[in-house]
C-alpha cells in the first residue's frame, strides 16, 4: 500500500476443475473406442510409432469375430454391442500389461504383443484367444455363439512401418477366413501375390457381367418312373474368354464375398425364368439361393418381378435353399420364406442330411421338397450307413408329404439302387450333362 502498511496482491480465482475433465474427457476420446474403452486407430499408431521407432520385435495379431453380422440382425444392437464389450474384456485378460488391444471398428481387434517374436508363444496365445471367443454369451436368456479368424504380421520380419504392418496382418486374416476361419494364419509373401489375383479376378468378374460373359447351363432331373423329365436345375457358367467355361467353383464364392452374387443371382433368376417360359407347363426350372441375396437384397421382390416380367407360373420356379441360410438368419430367414411361399414357388432344402439341425428345419420352415446330398449318392453302394441314411431320408420325405430328389447320380448301379429305394427324382451326369438353353429346349422336345 502506499502507506508501507502492507503489501500483497488483489485479483479474482476460477474453479476450472470441470474444465479439466471435460478436456481430459476429449483426450480419452480421441484416443478410445466409446463402445469398449479400448484403444483406437489414433493410439494404435501411435503405440506403435513407439515401438517400432525402437526397433523393438513385436507381433501384431488382426482379428475379425465371425457370425457377429447375424448377431445384430437377428437379436439388435444392444446384442452386438454386449458382444463387442464382452470380447474386449476377454481379449484383455489374454494379453499382458505392456501389450495393446485396440478396437478398429466394427467386429475389427488389433492386439500388438510388445517383444514376442516366437511363433511357439503366438500360436498358444491364439488357441488361448480362439477358445475364449466361442465361449457363448447370454443376452436376455439366450446364448449368442461367435467365432474368431486371425492374421499374424511380425516386426521387423514382415514389415517396419505401421500400415505396412497392419495390411500384412490383414493379408494373414483375409487367409485364415479363406482356410475355414476360427483359426490362425501367419503372413507370408505370397500371400500378397494371391491377393493381388483374387482382385484381378473380381474386377474380371465385375467386367464379365457388364459385358454379357455369364451364362446359364440346366441340369436335367428326371422321374424315376418312366425316366421323363420334369424340370431342371438351372446353373451359372463363366464364359472366360481366356480360360474358357468357368464352372460356379471358380467364382462364387468371391461373388458372395464381394457382394456381386446380388445382382448376379437376379440375373440368374430373371434368366432361368424366362428360358422356362419356352418349356412345356408341366416342367420346372429350379434356382439356387445364397444367403447374401436373403441379406442384402428384396429377394422377394426379385422372384416376383422375374415371374412377371417371364410370364411364369409361380408353380413353375423351385428355390433351392442351402441350411448355411438358416444358421446365419434364422429369424429373418423365416419371415423371407414365408413371403416367397406366399408368391407360389416350391422351396427345397438342398445338401439335406449334412446340416446340423435340418429335421427342426423341416418343422419350422415351410419347404415343399428335399435333395439328398451327393456325398451320400456316392457311396451308397459302398456304404451300408449310407444307403440307409437315404433310405430313411426318403421314408422321411414320404411321410411329411415332401418330394425328394436324388443329386450327384454318376453311375447305372447309383440309379438302379434309388429306383429300388423308391427315391422318385435324381439328376446326374450318368443321365444327363448340364445343357445350354436351345440343347434344353431341344431336348425337352424329343422327349415330348
Amino acid at each position: 500500500m502506499a502507506d508501507g502498511k502492507c503489501a500483497g496482491y488483489r485479483g479474482t480465482a476460477s474453479d476450472i476443475t470441470e474444465e479439466v475433465k471435460a478436456q481430459t474427457q476429449v483426450e480419452h476420446l480421441s484416443m478410445h473406442d466409446a463402445l469398449t474403452g479400448l484403444p483406437n486407430r489414433n493410439n494404435l499408431h501411435s503405440f506403435l510409432a513407439g515401438k517400432l521407432g525402437a526397433n523393438r520385435p513385436l507381433a501384431m495379431i488382426s482379428l475379425d469375430l465371425d457370425r457377429f453380422k447375424p448377431v445384430n440382425d437377428t437379436l439388435g444392437h444392444a446384442a452386438g454391442d454386449l458382444v463387442l464389450q464382452e470380447m474386449s474384456l476377454r481379449l484383455l485378460n489374454c494379453t499382458r500389461n505392456e501389450d495393446l488391444v485396440a478396437r478398429l471398428g466394427g467386429d475389427e481387434f488389433i492386439m500388438v504383443l510388445d517383444g514376442i517374436s516366437s511363433q511357439e508363444s503366438i500360436e498358444a496365445l491364439c488357441v488361448r484367444l480362439i477358445d475364449q471367443i466361442k465361449q457363448p454369451i447370454v443376452y436376455e436368456g439366450q446364448n449368442i455363439f461367435v467365432g474368431g479368424s486371425i492374421g499374424i504380421a511380425l516386426a521387423p520380419q514382415d514389415a517396419t512401418e505401421a500400415n505396412e504392418l497392419l495390411r500384412c496382418a490383414d493379408i494373414a486374416l483375409y487367409q485364415a477366413k479363406e482356410d475355414g476361419r476360427a483359426t490362425w494364419r501367419f503372413y507370408a509373401s505370397e500371400m500378397n501375390q494371391r491377393l493381388l489375383q483374387r482382385r484381378q479376378l473380381e474386377m474380371d468378374l465385375r467386367q464379365a457381367m457388364a459385358m454379357g460373359e455369364m451364362a446359364l447351363q440346366y441340369q436335367p432331373r428326371y422321374r424315376t418312373n418312366g425316366m421323363h423329365i420334369i424340370g431342371a436345375e438351372a446353373l451359372v457358367r463363366w464364359q472366360h474368354p481366356l480360360k474358357g467355361l468357368l464352372g460356379p467353383a471358380h467364382f462364387i464364392d468371391l461373388a458372395e464375398e464381394t457382394g456381386l452374387i446380388v445382382p448376379l443371382g437376379r440375373w440368374v433368376l430373371n434368366e432361368a425364368c424366362n428360358e422356362a417360359a419356352r418349356w412345356p407347363e408341366h416342367i420346372c426350372v429350379s434356382v439356387n439361393l445364397s444367403v447374401v441375396q436373403f441379406r442384402q437384397s428384396d429377394l422377394r421382390l426379385d422372384v416376383q418381378r422375374a415371374l412377371t416380367e417371364a410370364g411364369l407360373a409361380a408353380s413353375r420356379l423351385e428355390l433351392e435353399v442351402a441350411e448355411s441360410i438358416l444358421l446365419d438368419e434364422s429369424a429373418g430367414a423365416l419371415a423371407t420364406l414365408n413371403a416367397l411361399k406366399e408368391l407360389g414357388v416350391r422351396l427345397t432344402m438342398d445338401h439335406f442330411g449334412t446340416g446340423y439341425s435340418s429335421l427342426n428345419y423341416l418343422r419350422s420352415y415351410p419347404f415343399d421338397g428335399l435333395k439328398i446330398d451327393r456325398s451320400f449318392i456316392g457311396n451308397a453302394l459302398s456304404s451300408a450307413n449310407d444307403r440307409l441314411i437315404i433310405k430313411a431320408i426318403v421314408g422321411l420325405a414320404e411321410a411329411l408329404e415332401l418330394t425328394v430328389t436324388a443329386e450327384g447320380v454318376e453311375t447305372g448301379e447309383q440309379l438302379e439302387w434309388l429306383e429300388e429305394a423308391d427315391c422318385a427324382v435324381v439328376q446326374g451326369f450318368h443321365i444327363c450333362q448340364p445343357q445350354f438353353a436351345q440343347e434344353m429346349e431341344r431336348l425337352v422336345q424329343e422327349m415330348g
